[in-house]
């Protein structure tokens, strides 16, 4: 990654701190990427979904500054964090309860970075993820008033904690490479069994709630509560998106998402 590519991630996460590769600045970067980076799933309803390639994800997340999810994210997050100096491997994971018996390996992307003496899960893409990087150590971390868990077990557990257990996910510290998550990459973005195929979302936390773009609900859900809030035109969903998740309109489709949105509501609804 060039000098110019990395001040422009910089810049597009608005990271204006020191670059060293410590665990502080880990977590000055973490904060900065979930603050400005959306986790969201627009391109699968506009028929826009491309192969996992980092040139691609780079020029949609930085150049085009829009969000994505997973595979996109985290593998972007990658990349700037290798060219500023970081010990960073990709991990396979897979979102689920914890007492699920048969995994789905691969369904995730999550990353282990190594500095400072320890290994940290990082994760921007995980819309209702934790904003700092957790330790890859047995134990419980508050962040902003939710909870979350690290645990053994026949691989890693990170548990979530918010009004109640929430699924987690299984972590493999095994390196894996970014083209091996492709066929689960086609079927997330195709079957009509992915939940990214059945729901129209954005998300992202923040210190003291989760805020969420579910078809045309809004919901700022934390420990003080749930706040909901009806977007019943494309103007009040076009805004939503470019003043709440800092996703740029004028290169997307809002009408037809806010249809797409409106459909989805109401066949739930029903």
């Amino acid at each position: 990654m060039a000098p110019r590519a990395v001040d422009a991630y910089l810049q597009r996460i608005a990271y204006r701190g020191a670059v060293t590769p410590t665990a502080d600045v880990l977590r000055g970067l973490h904060r900065a990427h979930l603050a400005t980076v959306p986790f969201e799933n627009f391109d699968v309803h506009l028929d826009a979904v491309e192969p996992l390639d980092r040139a691609a994800i780079l020029d949609k997340v930085v150049a085009r500054r829009r969000g994505g999810y997973c595979y996109e994210l985290n593998s972007a997050f990658a990349t700037l964090l290798e060219a500023l100096g970081f010990d960073v491997t990709l991990a396979c994971a897979a979102i689920g309860d914890r007492d699920e018996q048969d995994p789905h390996w691969g369904n995730h992307l999550a990353l282990l970075v190594r500095v400072d003496g320890g290994t940290w899960v990082a994760d921007v893409g995980m819309g209702q993820g934790f904003l700092e990087p957790l330790p890859l150590r047995a134990g419980r971390h508050e962040r902003g008033g939710f909870d979350f868990e690290v645990a053994p077990d026949d691989d890693w557990w990170i548990g979530m904690h918010r009004h109640g257990r929430l699924p987690g996910y299984r972590l493999r510290e095994e390196p894996v490479d970014l083209s091996s998550f492709q066929p689960l990459h086609e079927y997330q973005t195709t079957s009509p069994e992915s939940v990214f195929v059945r729901l129209l979302l954005a998300q992202r936390p923040s210190d003291d709630h989760v805020l969420t773009l579910l078809g045309t609900r809004l919901t700022a859900d934390g420990p003080a509560g749930r706040v909901e809030t009806a977007l019943d035109t494309p103007e009040e969903y076009a805004a939503v998106l470019a003043e709440r998740f800092g996703v740029p309109v004028d290169d997307l489709d809002t009408a037809r998402l806010h249809r797409i949105a409106h459909a989805m509501t109401t066949a739930h609804a029903g």
